[in-house]
Formats: structure tokens, C-alpha cells, sequence
């Protein structure tokens, strides 16, 4: 893995059986609560997409619209667009990308979404700038976070919207 990050991130193990059989296991359940927000024709990023599960998910409900799942693991991004193509979604690729450095234009994307990606950031914010910047003007952000061994917040689990304007 090449080093993308600008801070220094916390250590997050991926490679290991354990943590592929969770990673592949999570759904677009886990963005339930931005649905509501989205619209067919969309262009959505999912930062931190790992295997690509919820991205697959996202992608069907704003189809025709785009999704586009970033990762700064290749291993991840493969497995993102095997699922894809094993599941006949066209909507959606696959980037080796930051979040701290997002290869998009200003205003670029309708909604934006991250899953258990903030716990492990350096610099937390900085992350969610970037994805501010690309949004457009009322964009909609979806994160869903939570305590991990590592880190512990209050509450435990996070889920919050909110629209860009």
C-alpha cells in the first residue's frame, strides 16, 4: 500500500480473516439513515468504501446516477469491483484515493458517505472539509462511526446527516 495519508493514522488491521469476513458482511443497512435523502440520479462518493459492500448497495439506489467508492487499499478496491460485477452493477468504480486529498473538482458530488473511517483519521476534521468541499451546495453527508479498540467516543455509535448549504 503506498502511503496517500497526510497525518499519522492510527494502526487499522484489515488483512486478516476476522476482519474480511465482517468487511464483506456489511450492508447498505448501515446507511439506512441517509436513504431517505437520496435521489435516482445522484453522484455519491463512499469514502473508506473497503470491499465495496455498502457502495454496491448505494449505487442501486442512486442509479443511474454515479457512485464512486474510494479506498487507499488496492486489495479492497479489486474486491469493491468484483462485487459489482458479480452483482451486474454498472453505476459504480473504484479509486485509490484519500480522503484527506480528494481527486474530485469543488462541488462535485450530490452526497457524500464514510463508514468507519473518522475513528481511525488523525485529524478528523480535515477529513470532513474535503468532503465538503466536494459536495455541492446542498449535499447531503452521511457518517456512521463508533468507538473501536483503539479510540473511545461518546456516543457510541454515530449516525448523522447533513445537508450542505
Amino acid at each position: 500500500m503506498s502511503d496517500r495519508r497526510l497525518g499519522t493514522e492510527r494502526p487499522y488491521q484489515t488483512d486478516d480473516e476476522w476482519s474480511h469476513a465482517v468487511l464483506a458482511r456489511r450492508t447498505g443497512a448501515a446507511a439506512a439513515f441517509l436513504a431517505p435523502h437520496l435521489r435516482r440520479g445522484m453522484r455519491l462518493i463512499d469514502c473508506g468504501c473497503g470491499p465495496g459492500s455498502i457502495t454496491v448497495d448505494l449505487a442501486r439506489e442512486v442509479a443511474p446516477g454515479e457512485a464512486i467508492g474510494i479506498d487507499l487499499r488496492d486489495v479492497a478496491l479489486t474486491q469493491g469491483s468484483t462485487l459489482a460485477r458479480e452483482r451486474g452493477i454498472t453505476n459504480v468504480t473504484f479509486h485509490a484515493a484519500s480522503v484527506y486529498q480528494l481527486p474530485y473538482a469543488d462541488s462535485s458530488f450530490d452526497a457524500a458517505f464514510a463508514c468507519a473511517v473518522l475513528q481511525h483519521l488523525a485529524t478528523p476534521l480535515t477529513a470532513l472539509k474535503e468532503l465538503r468541499r466536494v459536495l455541492k451546495p446542498g449535499g447531503v453527508i452521511g457518517i456512521a462511526d463508533g468507538s473501536s479498540t483503539i479510540t473511545f467516543r461518546y456516543p457510541g455509535i454515530t449516525y448523522a446527516t447533513h445537508h450542505c448549504g
